[in-house]
């Protein structure tokens, strides 16, 4: 097990985590932070939302994988993405877990 490779996954992975949260409690919040009523712009502005939480997660999760496979280091490439969902995986039980304690 390369543990620098471990913790670069853990490292970006806790990171886009963190942006999950943020993102999160913006739409949990929503309404106090921009008011009741919805426009022509809330449908435009949460698909954007969603675009770039895709583009964000997705490098911080693959960004190191495909880094790796354009360098050559294949087989550290498959191990850097088993690593990152790996991890989403471990931060995923946390959450369910959080919520049948909470």
């Amino acid at each position: 097990m390369n543990k620098e490779l471990l913790l670069k996954t853990f490292r970006n992975t806790s990171g886009a985590a963190v942006y999950m949260f943020l993102v999160s409690q913006v739409m949990q919040n929503g309404s106090k932070l921009f008011g009741e009523k919805d426009s022509m712009f809330t449908p435009l502005v949460v698909l954007l939302l969603f675009s770039l939480s895709a583009a964000v997660v997705g490098g911080l999760v693959f960004g190191q994988s495909i880094i790796l496979f354009l360098n050559k280091k294949n087989s550290e490439g498959i191990k850097a993405a088993i690593y990152s969902i790996g991890w989403l995986g471990i931060y995923t039980v946390l959450g369910l877990l959080l919520l049948l304690i909470v």
